[in-house]
């Protein structure tokens, strides 16, 4: 009499072991039979898993400057924006390197003066305008998933805040041989400062445009800077400047918009 022999224990464990391979193998090998390696049911334009390049996001912001501490006390709130840079990489789609170069208003003031030293009746203004330039380079890390992307980001930095002066020329100056635009004091400081935020892809796509809400805190240290006053005309055509010396710190809010390139 024959005898059917059932597979050992051993055979089924090596099977279960072969199937188990193919499975985690499987992913990979869609991802290699599809244009660009996106796997079916990725979202589009989320890195795919065989990627190992980067990614470069660019994009600009508005902003709104709200002063802290000792600031908040001299400097009312301001305005301006900035250009950030993204640099991503596909086999670490939650880790980001950015960059961001800003410039905020905080102050300005005008002055009319005779274009003529023998009358008044021809006049200029001369536009003195308070200012702060930043730099950041950091970190960021973020939820690449879903319809709505979480961030936070951490940075290092540089604030330069300076005030110049300028002449406001109307039509009837046009070919006045006043121009140009001087700075009358200026302080340079090392910044840090974290920030977060949300980022909603609008599109989805390999190149996706993203619509970006957030907040951003900076640190400057002990740093000098002149607002409206502290420029004083002698009456002789001379002036003097009363600089005013604190910490800066200051939150910044931002909307914006970032490309992939």
């Amino acid at each position: 009499m024959m005898r059917t022999r059932m597979p050992s224990r051993s055979v089924f464990g090596a099977g279960l072991a072969v199937l188990m391979a193919l499975g985690v193998m499987a992913p990979a090998d869609v991802a290699a039979q599809v244009p660009g390696g996106q796997i079916p049911g990725q979202p589009p334009g989320e890195p795919s898993a065989r990627g190992n390049g980067t990614q470069w996001d660019l994009g600009g912001t508005l902003s709104v400057m709200s002063p802290r501490g000792q600031f908040g006390s001299f400097v009312n709130d301001g305005f301006g924006g900035a250009f950030t840079a993204l640099l991503g990489f596909e086999d670490s789609p939650a880790f980001r390197v950015r960059f961001e170069a800003g410039f905020v208003e905080y102050g300005s003031e005008t002055l009319g003066v005779p274009v003529f030293a023998a009358t008044d009746r021809i006049l200029t203004d001369i536009v003195t305008q308070n200012n702060i330039g930043y730099l950041g380079l950091g970190p960021e890390i973020r939820l690449p998933y879903g319809p709505v992307h979480p961030y936070v980001n951490g940075f290092v930095g540089l604030g330069y805040f300076f005030t110049v002066s300028s002449v406001e020329r109307g039509w009837d100056l046009h070919e006045s041989p006043y121009d140009g635009t001087t700075v009358n004091f200026d302080d340079v400081r090392p910044a840090y400062g974290l920030g977060g935020g949300l980022a909603i892809p609008v599109n989805r796509s390999a190149k996706p445009i993203v619509l970006k809400l957030e907040a951003q805190y900076r640190r400057h240290g002990r740093t000098e800077y002149l607002v409206p006053g502290s420029i004083v005309e002698d009456g002789l055509g001379g002036s003097s400047f009363s600089p005013i010396a604190s910490d800066v710190d200051f939150l910044l809010f931002q909307v914006g918009v970032t490309f992939r390139v």
